[in-house]
């Protein structure tokens, strides 16, 4: 089959300040054993060298840079750009297995009624050698409640290959910044029936420098993920019995982060409010452990 008779898939890369790791995700997609693509790289006004390594690339790329306002707006930008019949998103410090377009292409073919085809994700940490996947599935599994999956936190959310269509018919939440995958996923795998194969797609870095790790933005939203979510007017209250589960685990995430980075009084107050919600889950030696722990340091600042 011809190039040009494949169908076009969409690659969009958001990047802010990861000259060091771009190379290697447009790399990632250049080799891809499917052919026929299209790259996009919106960069959120970088302030590193990303223009001048993306140099060697200009000829194989789409090329927009946008002042800086996050990397909902330029998922959104490059959504805009897009023209493929399939559309994937690739984070700018990751990048995809050889064939991870070709074997999800695959997906769709033997399956006409599917909306997006996810797959499984390798970890790589950049203190360790190697690559670490879990791997629970063995064999592919095709459902219309994947979003339950999301939502409960039993799936990991890697970059899923979706129509054109589907992909196209949502946008990032702008107003958020930590979560905002999980808020346009959600609606797409709500939207639709789609694959899980139990195959690697795509390479997950591990580092400190990731955008979920920065503290003040992730206080200073808060909850808001919730009721963006579950109060949105598009799913009619479908998802309401998921509520409290997804509730508490927001809290003890937002607990956990805060303790992780000493802020232990703020994070004392998600922990009360997940224990409110789901005690089972809260009183595990994990948890409770932290917030022991985070509770005395809360006493001690508070006497000096």
């Amino acid at each position: 089959m011809e190039r040009k008779d494949l169908p076009l898939v969409s690659i969009i890369i958001p990047t802010y300040n990861h000259a060091a790791y771009l190379p290697c995700a447009i790399r990632s997609c250049l080799n891809q054993s499917h052919p026929h693509q299209e790259i996009i790289v919106v960069d959120d006004g970088s302030t590193d060298e990303t223009r001048e390594i993306l140099q060697p690339f200009k000829k194989a790329i789409i090329y927009l840079c946008q002042n800086n306002r996050g990397v909902s707006t330029a998922r959104n930008a490059g959504l805009e750009l897009a023209t493929g019949d399939f559309i994937t998103f690739l984070d700018a410090d990751d990048y995809l297995t050889e064939d991870s377009i070709e074997v999800r292409l695959k997906a769709f073919f033997e399956n006409s009624d599917i909306g997006f085809v996810m797959g499984e994700t390798l970890s790589k940490h950049l203190d360790k050698e190697g690559l670490s996947c879990r791997r629970d599935l063995k064999k592919a599994i095709i459902s219309n409640k994947f979003y339950e999956d999301l939502l409960l936190k039993r799936l990991t959310l890697g970059p899923a290959l979706i129509r054109s269509s589907l992909a196209k018919k949502f946008r990032f939440p702008i107003h958020i910044t930590n979560g905002e995958d999980i808020a346009y996923f959600a609606k797409i795998l709500f939207s639709a029936k789609g694959c899980f194969l139990p195959v690697p797609v795509a390479v997950i870095t591990r580092h400190s420098g990731g955008q979920h790790r920065d503290i003040e933005k992730i206080t200073r939203q808060g909850v808001d993920l919730i009721s963006t979510i579950f109060d949105d007017p598009y799913y009619g209250g479908a998802l309401e019995y998921l509520r409290r589960d997804f509730s508490s685990d927001r809290y003890l995430s937002l607990f956990r982060s805060l303790y992780l980075y000493g802020d232990a009084q703020v994070g004392i107050k998600y922990y009360l409010m997940a224990l409110t919600l789901k005690p089972k889950k809260v009183l595990k030696f994990g948890y409770l452990t932290k917030f022991i722990r985070a509770y005395l340091q809360s006493i001690l600042k508070g006497a000096n």
